[in-house]
């Protein structure tokens, strides 16, 4: 097994044992209640938040190890874009299992998220060089498992039917990491990549706010976002790639508009 196949292993068992073991830790839970442009806000400190973020920081320390054995260091500047989708996925993990109504299906959710977790980790290596024989195959995982991720995180934020504040900011955060991820294939132009993801995830934050007043289902409206969310990061990725016209914006907008045509209408969605 070479070496980057070690740290990735250790780090993926450790991960899953961080997350189940959030079954059985109890401690004290302390809330925190304070007041954001008027409103008030109580926050949890619990048991499950700590899991979660102990969970977050050795899947990202694992694949930072393993990326540090890449032979070609050059490449290997601002290694933090890689840590946004596995950290996405652990976090969605985190808020799932919890409220898994069966014993069946928390070890479902949590054999998923090892399997996900293990393609998403050796597809960021095998994407740090771009002349690599399995690059394309691994930023097509990528960008499969990116969409998925914020498919349900989305649809799971609305389920939970939180306040403004709470939900945009969530769906903010996480659209900026996943954008991060995904506008990452554009060698060469970190900086715009990251003004863009920043971009996009005040966008979404703010058409978070305004969807929280619409009649309809979480499913609908988590899909609808997520239709949102694939328009802005497919004009920022031609833009980037300086392929960005009238006529491929026009396309992208058209396909856009249809999918939320069909959602908002679709009876029973």
């Amino acid at each position: 097994m070479s070496d980057y196949r070690s740290h990735l292993s250790v780090a993926l068992w450790a991960t899953l044992m961080a997350l189940a073991l959030g079954a059985v830790l109890t401690l004290p839970e302390r809330v925190v209640s304070f007041e954001v442009l008027g409103s008030p806000i109580s926050a949890s400190l619990n048991a499950e938040l700590l899991v979660a973020l102990v969970a977050v920081a050795i899947v990202c320390a694992g694949l930072e190890a393993a990326i540090r054995t890449h032979p070609q260091p050059g490449l290997l500047k601002h290694t933090y874009r890689y840590w946004a989708l596995p950290g996405a996925i652990v976090l969605t993990a985190a808020a799932i299992l919890p409220a898994a109504p069966t014993n069946a299906l928390w070890f479902a959710v949590l054999a998923l998220t090892g399997l996900a977790l293990a393609a998403v980790t050796v597809a960021e290596y095998h994407t740090i060089a771009p002349g690599e024989p399995h690059y394309r195959s691994a930023r097509l995982t990528l960008n499969i498992l990116a969409y998925a991720t914020a498919a349900v995180v989305f649809i799971l934020i609305y389920t939970t039917r939180s306040r403004s504040l709470i939900s945009a900011t969530a769906i903010g955060v996480i659209s900026g990491l996943l954008t991060l991820e995904l506008l990452r294939s554009v060698q060469y132009r970190f900086r715009q990549a990251l003004l863009y993801s920043v971009v996009i995830a005040l966008v979404m934050a703010q058409s978070t706010w305004v969807f929280n007043y619409w009649p309809f289902a979480s499913a609908r409206m988590g899909l609808i976002l997520l239709v949102q969310f694939y328009l802005l990061v497919g004009l920022a990725h031609q833009e980037l790639l300086g392929q960005l016209t009238r006529r491929r914006g026009l396309e992208y907008l058209i396909l856009a508009g249809v999918a939320v045509a069909l959602m908002v209408w679709f009876p029973t969605l």
